[in-house]
């Protein structure tokens, strides 16, 4: 706990919480282990029974939605429920889906299909007030979902971290006024490619932490986590990762995203054997 404001923050984040049932589910002996959808659009909306019944062998509890194919949440619901698998969350657009009449809309639609978390990725600003202005507004977001137990966050991305004002990152900007419900989504590749230490992000911000994606540094030829990445590039640093990620309390959820091969599901086969043991 790095200040006496984030421990502030972290204490009003579980009292907002207490009573609602998606925020106390018990704690799991490790976090859940989801699959981004996007990583196989090709493969699952061609077979989306048997890439999920793929899916569920190789280890995984839930699936993370990027689109839905023009299905429904009942169906939506159904297809998971036939295949024992949760509705971790859903990536959509913040500044459309999480915003004004849009923002009842979206929550009701993931409350029917039971997702337990939205998610925002590639905000992109063009300034420091910009950024402030979206954290406030997801914020918002993010307390508008607490009655109904849903988390709200932003997905981390490269702009995030090369984006600084004043040697302070976009990232900082857009999480220092924005409500201490409001989560990060760590992506450990777009972060690390960045050169930034994902373990101290991590630490930096106590508490905010519903789900992290597992993603290796950019470019591989499959994507697989613990893959040699190409070009001389650097592996993302996944003992000391995946260790602090057992420290982290809040966490539920472990999205894997392999997404240079969206015709298979192979790369997440072999990226959830990779973390066999290792979270």
């Amino acid at each position: 706990m790095n200040t006496r404001r984030e421990f502030l923050l972290s204490a009003a984040s579980a009292a907002l919480f207490a009573g609602c049932d998606n925020f106390n589910h018990p704690h799991f002996r490790r976090p859940r282990l989801a699959a981004q959808l996007w990583s196989i659009h090709q493969a699952f909306w061609k077979d989306p029974a048997g890439c999920m019944a793929g899916l569920k062998a190789a280890g995984y509890d839930g699936v993370e939605f990027a689109g839905y194919n023009k299905l429904g949440a009942k169906e939506l619901k159904k297809m998971l429920g036939d295949a024992g698998m949760a509705a971790m969350g859903t990536h959509v657009n913040g500044d459309v889906a999480l915003v004004g009449d849009e923002l009842k809309r979206t929550l009701d639609f993931a409350a029917e299909l039971g997702l337990e978390s939205v998610t925002t990725p590639h905000a992109r600003r063009d300034s420091e007030d910009g950024y402030r202005a979206f954290g406030r507004a997801m914020g918002l977001a993010a307390e508008a979902a607490k009655p109904y137990g849903i988390w709200v966050g932003v997905h981390s991305t490269y702009h995030h971290f090369t984006t600084k004002y004043g040697g302070k990152t976009a990232w900082d900007a857009m999480f220092e006024e924005a409500s201490p419900l409001l989560q990060q989504q760590i992506d450990t590749g777009n972060t690390f490619h960045t050169g930034q230490d994902v373990v101290a992000l991590l630490k930096q911000y106590p508490g905010r932490h519903f789900s992290v994606h597992l993603k290796e540094n950019d470019p591989t030829k499959t994507a697989v986590l613990g893959e040699k990445v190409l070009d001389g590039g650097k592996q993302v640093p996944w003992d000391a990762v995946l260790g602090q990620l057992k420290r982290e309390a809040d966490l539920r959820w472990c999205v894997v995203e392999c997404e240079m091969l969206p015709d298979t599901i192979e790369p997440l086969v072999a990226s959830a054997k990779f973390l066999e043991g290792r979270i």
